[in-house]
C-alpha cells in the first residue's frame, strides 16, 4: 500500500477531528497510512457517490430529488 496525497488528508482530517488520537502516536512514530494502519488496525476507504437522493418531508410526504454528481 503506497500512501498517496490523498490518504495523508484523509489522515489530516482524521486526526484534526478527532485530535485525542494523537496520543496513541509515540514522538518518534510516523503519521503515514501505515503507521495508521497498524496502530488502529483499520483500513481507509473513500466512498465516492455518483447520485444522491435529497430527501425532505417539509416539502411533502415521500420528496426526493436526484442529485447527479459525476
Amino acid at each position: 500500500m503506497s500512501p498517496g496525497l490523498e490518504s495523508v488528508r484523509a489522515i489530516r482530517a482524521y486526526l484534526k477531528k478527532f485530535p485525542f488520537t494523537m496520543e496513541f502516536f509515540g514522538s518518534g512514530e510516523k503519521l503515514d497510512l501505515d503507521g495508521f494502519s497498524k496502530r488502529f488496525r483499520v483500513r481507509l476507504y473513500r466512498f465516492r457517490p455518483d447520485v444522491v437522493y435529497y430527501m425532505d418531508n417539509r416539502i411533502r410526504f415521500s420528496f426526493r430529488e436526484k442529485i447527479q454528481l459525476s
